[in-house]
């Protein structure tokens, strides 16, 4: 017969290990359950951090986007850069710089936007995603074709573009980002660093101005109704924009 101590010792040792398992096994699902807990906060955070930055940028990249298939528009149909390039150097220059400056307040727009999400996983949204490819999709329309093509801008011009139009101010929480308006562009465009990276643009402005472009109406056409897809999305109930200024250009 087994001595009582040791029985005694047997199962203080199997209660001891029983214990333990069950410890282990408790803290395990605690930290499961805490990790599952955070990972929930994570993402309701980046969801309210996501939404709150569409609700920030949308409606000056809707103006924009409208402001810019608008210009778009009337070149192609209305002969605007033709028209104003027969009248005094005061037009040309308006119709020219004013042309550059549409572009470019889109561009920094779209720029900023892309700065401020960099660091949100923005993939997880189907909204995201949409207003991501309808992006990709101007970009691309831009950007699209052979080189050196009229009213063409590569990719990394789009995003020099964009950069140069944003001024920034710096508080204790946060840098907040602003795109430059048309005074201070009409200035800046007196320095050759800043007009530099518009100069083939300007030109193709100028040469669409005296003589019928056909791929470059081809462009613009193709950039008009993405953009429209762009307004589309951002205003679906026509508060800022009526649907009938978003007639398509037949081409």
């Amino acid at each position: 017969m087994m001595n009582p101590e040791v029985v005694t010792s047997i199962i203080a040792a199997v209660v001891a290990t029983v214990s333990a398992a069950i410890s282990i096994s408790g803290q395990m699902r605690i930290a499961q359950m805490t990790d599952k807990l955070t990972r929930r906060r994570e993402a309701d955070l980046r969801k309210v951090q996501r939404s709150a930055l569409m609700l920030k940028y949308q409606r000056p990249l809707l103006r924009s986007a409208i402001d810019l298939q608008s210009r778009l528009y009337n070149i192609h149909k209305q002969n605007f850069i033709g028209r104003f390039y027969g009248k005094s150097q005061y037009e040309k220059d308006y119709a020219i710089i004013n042309t550059l400056y549409v572009i470019a307040e889109y561009l920094g727009w779209v720029e900023i936007l892309r700065r401020e999400v960099q660091f949100l996983d923005l993939e997880d949204s189907d909204r995201s995603r949409h207003l991501s490819s309808l992006l990709a999709d101007i970009n691309k329309s831009f950007s699209s074709g052979y080189a050196m093509e009229t009213f063409q801008l590569y990719n990394g011009h789009q995003r020099a573009i964009g950069e140069i139009m944003i001024t920034d101010s710096t508080t204790d929480r946060s840098v907040k980002y602003e795109c430059i308006g048309y005074a201070a562009f009409f200035k800046k465009m007196n320095d050759p660093d800043f007009s530099a990276w518009f100069l083939r643009l300007k030109e193709d402005l100028k040469k669409m101005a005296t003589s019928d472009e056909e791929l470059a109406r081809a462009r613009i056409a193709s950039i008009h109704g993405k953009l429209i897809d762009l307004i589309n999305f951002l205003d679906p109930h026509y508060a800022v924009s009526p649907s009938k200024f978003r007639q398509r250009i037949a081409y």
